[in-house]
């Protein structure tokens, strides 16, 4: 499982300061509910933008003692398997044309056609918690939306993914709750 975890950090502050080794396990599993049930199980590298360039992070995970699921702590300049960050993608998609967005227009472009191609499903999984829908949302009215009620990406794809198991792009595994027969 995935949740998004705050931090003031830049990308390039968050790997110079090595901040995922201070990354402070969540007190409940978000799988099973279990309280203080989690223990470190170790890091993935995953590749960020800062500005123009790409760098390696490391994120913190752990893992439940109870239903053995582990748990990654992205920090929220990240989007869930996307390269450029939060706050870039945020900026690309208000029409922004600062010398980052223009750096990675054509990742950002890749973006906006994701989230254009999910946007029905995310519909369907999130209702109205933005905001009454009229019948038929174009992305841009439902980004406006999500912005107006949320007030920045990073706060949207938080809730996005701690209260409805999805993101912007997709539905993926990681997000997803596990269900075990006992």
């Amino acid at each position: 499982m995935q949740i998004i975890s705050p931090t003031t950090l830049t990308p390039k502050q968050y790997l110079e300061q090595n901040h995922a080794e201070q990354v402070q396990k969540p007190e409940n599993c978000l799988n099973c509910g279990g309280a203080n049930c989690l223990e470190a199980l170790g890091y993935y590298g995953r590749w960020i933008s800062h500005l123009l360039e790409v760098l390696r992070i490391r994120v913190r995970r752990f893992l439940c003692r109870e239903c053995r699921i582990s748990i990654s702590c992205l920090p929220d300049f990240a989007q869930p398997y996307r390269v450029v960050n939060t706050p870039t993608v945020e900026a690309g998609f208000n029409g922004d044309s600062s010398r980052p967005v223009q750096h990675w227009r054509w990742l950002i472009l890749a973006y906006w056609k994701k989230f254009t191609a999910h946007l029905q499903e995310l519909l369907r999984t999130v209702g109205n918690a933005f905001g009454p829908c009229p019948v038929e949302v174009y992305p841009q009215v439902f980004w406006k939306m999500l912005l107006e009620d949320c007030g920045h990406l990073t706060s949207a794809t938080r809730q996005l993914v701690r209260q409805f198991q999805t993101c912007l792009f997709g539905t993926y595994r990681c997000h997803q709750r596990k269900v075990f027969a006992k």
